[in-house]
C-alpha cells in the first residue's frame, strides 16, 4: 500500500480462483480465509461470537506488509463477524480482528515473489499443516468419527454439514465433495488504487445510489421525498465531509491509511485512545471498512437487516510486534446519525 496517502479498496468479482489462495497473499472479501500462518491457526474459541457463541463468519482480509520490521515482511489483517441480527442489537458489535505476520524466510512460503499463474507452488495449500473446518475454513480440531476424513471447527458446523450432504457421503467408498452448506459470504478479490484527488463527474449517479442509500439506512424514497428530508436536516458537517470525500470514488469498500486519520461518518467520536497492544505498544489507525461493502455482498439481507455500520475502524499494533500465529487487534464501529430520517 502507498505511504502517506489514502488507498481505496474495491470489490472485484471477476477473478481466477488461484488469486484468492494463501500462496498469492491476497486481499479478499468473503468465502473462506486465505490464512497466512498455515499451521498456528486461531482456535475455534477465538472465532466465536462473544454474544451467542456461534462460529463467526469471515468478512475480509487485508494484506499489508510492514517494511519497518523484518518479522512483518508478510502481514495480513483478518476480520470476522457474527451475522445474527440479535447480536448486532447489543452495545458491543460481534466483530473480531486478527493480525498475522511472517519473516521473509519462513516455513511456508519461498522468498521469491509469487508468479501470476495457477501452477506456481500449487503445493502450498491451507489444510496441509493444520486441519481446517470443511464449512468455514477455520481450525478443524473435531474430526468426523465415522469416516475420519472430514474436519470441523466444532459440533455446530458438523451437524449442519451432516444435514446438508455429508450424511449421504459418509460411508465406505464414498468421496467427500466438500460442504454444501451456504455459510460463507459472497467472495471477491479486493482491488486497490490511490484515492482520486478530485470528483469525477461520471461518478455522480453512482455516488447518489451508494452513499445516500447508506446514509439513509437503505430506505427507498423518491426524489421529491429525499429533497424534502434533506431540506429539513440540521447541518451535519462531519457527515457532509464524509459524503464529499467518498464521492471521489463512490464504490469504495475500504480506505487504507496506516497511521493516518480516520474519516468519521458521524459527529460522535471514536474512543479517544485505542487500547494498547498486548506487547505494550500503542495501536494506530490502519483502515476502515465502508458501508458500501454491505451492499456489495448483500450482508444485510443475509442477517435479516441486523448487520449495519457507517464505518468499521481498525487499529493495529503500531510496531507490528512479533507474534506466533494470530493476535487480536481492535475494531471500533460508528453508525450514521439517524435522527433526521422519516419517523424518527
Amino acid at each position: 500500500m502507498a505511504s502517506n496517502s489514502v488507498d481505496l479498496g474495491f470489490f472485484e468479482d471477476d477473478f481466477d480462483s488461484f488469486e484468492l489462495e494463501s500462496r498469492h497473499f491476497p486481499s479478499k472479501i468473503g468465502g473462506k480465509p486465505a490464512w497466512l500462518d498455515l499451521k498456528n491457526l486461531p482456535s475455534p474459541k477465538d472465532l466465536q461470537c462473544p454474544h451467542c457463541s456461534s462460529p463467526l463468519t469471515f468478512l475480509l482480509q487485508m494484506y499489508s506488509s510492514d517494511n519497518s520490521t523484518p518479522h512483518a515482511f508478510h502481514r495480513t489483517i483478518f476480520m470476522f463477524l457474527c451475522t445474527s441480527s440479535t447480536c448486532w442489537s447489543t452495545i458491543s458489535p460481534p466483530l473480531v480482528v486478527l493480525r498475522s505476520q511472517l519473516d521473509r524466510d519462513n516455513p511456508y512460503y519461498p522468498t521469491q515473489a509469487p508468479e501470476d499463474n495457477s501452477r506456481w507452488r500449487a503445493d502450498i495449500v491451507v489444510g496441509r499443516d493444520c486441519p481446517v473446518c470443511a464449512v468455514c475454513g477455520g481450525r478443524g480440531d473435531k474430526m468426523c468419527s465415522r469416516c475420519k476424513g472430514v474436519s470441523y471447527c466444532g459440533e455446530k458446523h458438523q451437524k449442519l454439514d451432516w444435514k446438508t450432504g455429508h450424511k449421504e457421503q459418509c460411508k465406505e467408498g464414498a468421496v467427500y465433495g466438500g460442504s454444501q452448506l451456504k455459510w460463507s459470504l459472497k467472495e471477491g478479490l479486493m482491488e486497490h488504487e490511490a484515492e482520486p484527488d478530485r470528483i469525477e463527474e461520471a461518478n455522480d449517479e453512482k455516488y447518489k445510489d451508494l452513499v445516500e442509500a447508506a446514509v439513509g439506512g437503505g430506505i427507498d424514497v423518491g426524489e421529491a421525498e429525499l429533497d424534502e428530508i434533506e431540506s429539513g436536516q440540521v447541518e451535519d458537517k462531519t457527515c457532509d465531509k464524509f459524503k464529499q470525500r467518498v464521492r471521489r470514488a463512490p464504490d469504495q469498500i475500504l480506505r487504507y491509511e496506516r497511521r493516518g486519520t480516520p474519516l468519521l461518518c458521524a459527529a460522535k467520536p471514536l474512543l479517544s485512545t485505542p487500547s494498547k497492544c498486548k506487547c505494550g505498544s500503542d495501536r494506530s489507525f490502519e483502515f476502515q471498512v465502508m458501508p458500501q461493502l454491505l451492499s456489495e455482498i448483500q450482508l444485510g439481507l443475509e442477517a435479516d437487516g441486523g448487520v449495519d455500520w457507517g464505518s468499521l475502524y481498525v487499529f493495529t499494533c503500531d510496531k507490528s510486534c512479533q507474534v506466533e500465529g494470530y493476535v487480536r487487534e481492535e475494531v471500533q464501529l460508528l453508525n450514521f446519525e439517524m435522527t433526521n430520517l422519516p419517523g424518527t
